[in-house]
């Protein structure tokens, strides 16, 4: 490794901070920039005055080598635009699932309808007169002798039933 054996001190300038340094440092092999091709060790070092075809570059940029910055800007757009198509996919089921909703509260408002009609019509046939009407219609006709039995002795009862037979026992009912 190649290090500065001077010794340093610090020059400072009146009102203002330390002096720029001017000796030569080295950074450690591992980290120096690989050489240029036939820039080897028997080649002459260039002179102020020489000639080069090599471009004038800044002192601190490297050749080949990226910006670490674009790998993060390319991350950061990836990210933003995997988000974008994510809320896209999102809104479009939502929208999916509002239409399909939309459409089952309307069905069931039509089959509420329907049951309530189907309820009306039941209630309606099982009125006695109209039940009575349609069995006239159907030829049935109503029985002139009516006939009851006494559950408690088993008996068939006909005509009308007597006062005591045809009372209602159930206990707290009072006519």
């Amino acid at each position: 490794m190649a290090t500065d054996t001077m010794p340093r001190t610090p020059r400072t300038v009146p009102g203002r901070g330390p002096a720029p340094r001017t000796g030569k440092v080295t950074a450690p092999r591992h980290t120096r920039p690989a050489a240029r091709p036939g820039a080897g060790p028997g080649t002459s070092p260039r002179t102020p005055g020489s000639r080069s075809t090599v471009p004038a570059r800044p002192a601190g940029a490297r050749p080949g080598v990226r910006s670490p910055r674009t790998p993060f800007i390319l991350l950061l757009v990836g990210l933003l635009g995997g988000a974008l198509v994510s809320l896209l996919v999102i809104s479009t089921t939502l929208a999916q699932g509002a239409f399909r909703v939309t459409s089952l509260q309307e069905q069931n408002a039509n089959l509420a309808r329907e049951q309530q009609t189907l309820t009306n019509e039941v209630a309606q046939a099982g009125n006695p007169a109209v039940i009575a009407q349609k069995a006239e219609q159907l030829g049935m006709r109503a029985n002139p002798h009516l006939g009851f039995i006494d559950p408690k002795t088993g008996k068939i009862i006909v005509g009308k039933p007597s006062r005591s037979d045809a009372a209602i026992n159930v206990p707290g009912y009072t006519p």
